[in-house]
């Protein structure tokens, strides 16, 4: 049997929201994308004020809908609990992924694990 092509996904956060993200080890976006997200694929944060991008996490869940009702008081109900991947929080180098880019597969998706191998080793999946 042959091993499943990694995804990952990139969500968004702010000043306000990053905090929040990384306490309840929780995603989340108001656009349904994240119900893509399947349990072990890897997912990003990036952090659109500082244009920084944060990683690696792993989704324990299937993405759904309102996880967590209250979080972020209701503004994202698009929601994918996550664990982190890493021992500690990495910052990937700007321009790892494209502003647009929220799901990467294939390829791309190895381009962007191999990118944060080289930060802090990851476990192999």
């Amino acid at each position: 049997m042959t091993a499943a092509a990694p995804r990952v996904f990139v969500f968004q956060c702010s000043s306000n929201t990053y905090m929040e993200c990384i306490e309840r080890s929780l995603f989340g976006s108001n656009d349904p994308w994240p119900l893509q997200v399947r349990r072990g694929d890897w997912c990003l944060l990036h952090h659109y004020e500082f244009d920084t991008l944060f990683g690696l996490w792993r989704a324990t869940a299937d993405g759904g809908r309102r996880i967590v009702p209250k979080a972020w008081r209701g503004k994202f109900p698009f929601q994918v609990p996550v664990a982190l991947a890493t021992a500690a929080i990495v910052e990937l180098p700007r321009g790892t992924v494209g502003s647009m880019e929220r799901s990467l597969d294939g390829d791309r998706a190895e381009q962007i694990l191999q990118a944060a191998r080289s930060l802090s080793p990851l476990p192999e999946s």
